[in-house]
C-alpha cells in the first residue's frame, strides 16, 4: 500500500494571462447612432465579454473615435476577444428595431422582420497598438507627476478624470458602465 503523504503534490495549471494593450478605431457605423447610444452599445459588449469570455478590463477610454483598452486575456492574439466585441455589438443593433440612414458605400443588410432592415458595416474596429504611454496609467488608476508642465498631459488627465465612459470612475472609488478589474499597485 502506497503512503499519500509521500505522494507529491501537483499543483493545478491556471491558464496563463495575456495583457493587451490596444487601441481600436470606431469604423462607420458609429455615424448611424447618437455618441452616448454608440458608447453605451460598446459598454454592453465589453461587459458582455467581460462576464462570458474571460475578458479582464483593467482600464478603458470610449471616445468617440476610439476604444482603448488594457486587458488581460487568455488569448495571445486580441483579434478573437475582439469578434467576439464585435458579435455581441452586432447582435445589439440587430435587436435594436431601429431603421438606420441609408449610407453610399457597401453595405450588408440582415432581414430580421419582412419590411425593418439592419444595417451592419465590417470591419466595425480597426486594432492597432496602444502606444500613448500617459494614457496607460492614467486609465488603469495611476498618477502621472511630472517636474514640468506637459500641456498635452494636463488635458489628456482633464479628459480622463471628466470622461463617463473611463476607467478613472471605477479607480476613484464609484462604478462605472464597464466592469473593471482593479490593479493593484
Amino acid at each position: 500500500m502506497k503512503n499519500i503523504e509521500d505522494t507529491p503534490v501537483v499543483p493545478l495549471s491556471k491558464k496563463h494571462f495575456y495583457t493587451h494593450k490596444t487601441a481600436l478605431k470606431i469604423g462607420n457605423w458609429k455615424n448611424n447612432f447618437d455618441l452616448n447610444y454608440t458608447n453605451t452599445i460598446i459598454a454592453i459588449a465589453l461587459n458582455h465579454c467581460c462576464k462570458y469570455h474571460d475578458l479582464i478590463i483593467n482600464g478603458y477610454l470610449i471616445t468617440a473615435r476610439s476604444l482603448y483598452l488594457v486587458v488581460k486575456t487568455h488569448e495571445k492574439s486580441i483579434d478573437t476577444i475582439l469578434n467576439k466585441i464585435e458579435d455581441r455589438i452586432n447582435l445589439s443593433l440587430k435587436d435594436d428595431k431601429r431603421t438606420l440612414k441609408n449610407k453610399k458605400y457597401n453595405i450588408d443588410f440582415i432581414l430580421d422582420h419582412e419590411d425593418v432592415f439592419f444595417e451592419i458595416q465590417e470591419p466595425l474596429f480597426k486594432a492597432y497598438p496602444l502606444k500613448n504611454e500617459n494614457l496607460i496609467p492614467l486609465i488603469t488608476g495611476k498618477k502621472i507627476e511630472l517636474p514640468y508642465y506637459d500641456r498635452r498631459l494636463e488635458a489628456l488627465k482633464k479628459l480622463i478624470h471628466h470622461h463617463p465612459f473611463c476607467s478613472a470612475i471605477d479607480y476613484s472609488g464609484a462604478i462605472g458602465p464597464v466592469n473593471v478589474t482593479l490593479v493593484k499597485d
